[in-house]
């Protein structure tokens, strides 16, 4: 009777224990495969005329020909350069507002440190102006008349370091040229890349009824736990019962 109870309960106690650790592993299943699921592939397109790349490290040269040994200054990290002709090596690009000639410049960029994008910038340019005062010091200059300082404005391109010094190349009136950095420079970064990559983050799959559901599986653990232990227990209990000899009745005393 034991052994035929034991050949009954011995399936039906694997088909509990299998089914609680499918059902408990199910969960972690599904969040890997989704995680897999989630990769973004980028454009392989060739960027054309127009289109805009953003300058997302601090040390990308803007060159006045495609050599590198003619850089010009370090373009502003986190704004824009216009593609005018697009070369493996060298792009050639323009910096700067084009509604003044003055302040536009035509040069070249290396391509490996372009980031193109799909999107048109709102404001793709830095445009930071600042004054520099000159002053004449020399006491010789008694009378009025003579200026003994001059102040211009100046139009920010970017800087360039020679050794441990820091200059700016700038805009002052009609010229370009460097002039030593002011202590006082600093520029706001443009925020639209880092928001546009923000905006390319796939929004979650799951409804609120799944993520609630995945919860309750999370909480539901720890019984399904205790219940497996329960169950690993009770099979070697039962193997002993029915393996277990009868004990033979003790003989009788004579009288």
């Amino acid at each position: 009777m034991k052994k035929l109870l034991f050949i009954w309960l011995m399936p039906l106690l694997l088909y509990i224990l299998l089914f609680f650790a499918l059902n408990a592993a199910m969960p972690y299943a599904n969040a890997v495969s989704k995680q897999k699921t989630s990769t973004v592939t980028a454009s392989a397109e060739t960027p054309t005329s127009g289109d805009y790349a953003c300058i997302l490290t601090d040390d990308v040269y803007f060159y006045s020909s495609a050599d590198e040994r003619r850089g010009i200054f370090l373009l502003p990290k986190s704004y824009y350069v216009k593609l005018l002709e697009y070369r493996s090596d060298f792009c050639k690009v323009e910096y700067q507002r084009n509604e003044n000639a003055k302040e536009r410049i035509v040069g070249y960029a290396k391509t490996e440190q372009l980031t193109f994008v799909p999107y048109v910038p709102d404001r793709p340019y830095l445009y930071y102006t600042f004054d520099v005062t000159y002053t004449i010091e020399d006491e010789s200059f008694t009378d009025s008349s003579f200026l003994t300082q001059i102040t211009v404005s100046c139009l920010y391109y970017g800087d360039y370091r020679v050794g441990s010094d820091t200059y700016c190349y700038v805009l002052r009136g009609d010229e370009l040229g460097y002039i030593p950095k002011p202590y006082s420079l600093r520029y706001e970064e443009n925020p639209e890349y880092a928001e546009y990559l923000a905006s390319q983050i796939p929004p979650e799959e799951d409804s609120e009824e799944d993520v609630d559901a995945f919860a309750k599986d999370e909480k539901s653990s720890p019984a399904q736990i205790a219940i497996l232990i329960v169950i690993c227990l009770l099979v070697p209990v039962l193997a002993a019962l029915v393996i277990k000899p009868p004990r033979r009745p003790p003989y009788e005393t004579e009288e």
